[in-house]
């Protein structure tokens, strides 16, 4: 276990105090079971090469967790010390025991409006049938229960991790090992949201690992850190919302009778940036809105057969050739309007949109 009472009955966390304090307290015999209030001990340590933690005698207590492996000792203080980070104000223990529903939760989240949160770490295998009643024992406690899995179990088909994504719609990983500690985050995903995140090139997810019974799954990876979690448990990373956020614009997109510049906008922000939505993607996009069959109309400029072009196109070809100058000194190449335009997804009128971005590429 991770955490005692101390002599002067306040809650101590191993790896919080000086492992001499510990090993003085351990002597003296005054450390205490939080469940049973028995006599506890210290054990581990760096020279041990175990992570520090309090154990009974074999076999005084029903509630001691004395066989846990390093990996979830380490684990449970990890993400203690992640959730401390994200709700400062709540109140976030150790191996605390609930009368309902009358078990140990790894960690228990107490929000300051009574809003209660138990993460359980689970690194062992464990039975669909047991899964399920200490899931429906959290939720008639009105207790949001999160389970993350050791990385250790990352690529076993068990049954109980098919619930989690069935119930959740994801499953999270974890190594506690790593320095700095890392995750593995696991949804279902559509075919069409398949299609659409290979052709991405910076917010590219992998689609490693498997998803049970529901298809296709992505997985995106990283340090524990950068991920947050919900009130409701959903777990929350930057990549996995633009991503969906992406696919949401693209279904817009796709049925839209007319472009929106805004939703243009959206789209390409996060792969384009704001300067080549600026300086090209926007000024381009309004050109067309004008005049959307200009350069097709005039063939690029030399005009078509018995159609000469009359004074007033010719200033205007002349004056986008100007501008296509202007744009290759600040870097704006052919072959990079090329690009921007391979960005423009070919649905609906946004179609037409990129094509002629590509045509106007041919003035350089």
């Amino acid at each position: 276990m991770l955490v005692a009472y101390g002599p002067d009955g306040k809650l101590v966390i191993a790896g919080e105090i000086p492992l001499e304090e510990a090993l003085t307290w351990s002597h003296a015999q005054v450390l205490r079971c939080p469940n049973c209030r028995g006599i506890v001990y210290a054990r581990g340590g760096p020279e041990k090469q175990t992570q520090l933690h309090f154990a009974h005698q074999k076999g005084e207590c029903a509630w001691s967790t004395e066989a846990e492996s390093v990996r979830h000792m380490r684990g449970k203080i990890v993400l203690a010390q992640w959730l401390r980070e994200q709700f400062p104000h709540a109140r976030v223990t150790l191996e605390e025991r609930l009368p309902e529903p009358n078990r140990i939760a790894d960690i228990l989240v107490t929000h300051r409006d009574g809003v209660r949160q138990a993460i359980e770490f689970q690194c062992a295998p464990l039975d669909l049938d047991e899964w399920k009643y200490r899931h429906e024992a959290y939720r008639k406690a009105s207790i949001v229960d999160t389970w993350i899995i050791g990385n250790n179990r990352r690529e076993k088909q068990e049954a109980f991790i098919e619930a989690i994504i069935a119930a959740t719609s994801e499953a999270l990983f974890l190594d506690p090992l790593a320095n700095p500690p890392r995750f593995w985050l696991r949804w279902p995903v559509t075919r069409e949201m398949v299609r659409v995140w290979q052709s991405e090139k910076s917010l590219k997810p992998s689609f490693e690992g498997w998803v049970g019974r529901s298809g296709s799954g992505a997985t995106l990876t990283g340090c524990l850190r950068d991920l947050q979690i919900g009130l409701q448990g959903a777990l929350l990373h930057t990549a996995r919302l633009a991503l969906e956020t992406r696919v949401r614009l693209l279904d817009q997109m796709r049925l839209a009778r007319a472009i929106d510049e805004a939703a243009l906008r959206a789209y390409l922000l996060p792969v384009t940036g704001e300067a080549a939505l600026n300086d090209v993607i926007i000024p381009l996009l309004r050109a067309y809105m004008r005049d959307p069959n200009l350069l097709r109309r005039y063939n690029y400029g030399r005009g078509q057969w018995k159609q000469p072009l009359n004074e007033q196109d010719i200033q205007r070809v002349k004056q986008a050739q100007t501008w296509l100058e202007k744009l290759e000194r600040q870097g704006y190449a052919a072959a990079r309007l090329q690009e921007l335009a391979d960005e423009i997804p070919l649905v609906g009128p946004y179609a037409a949109l990129a094509g002629y971005i590509r045509m106007l590429s041919g003035l350089l």
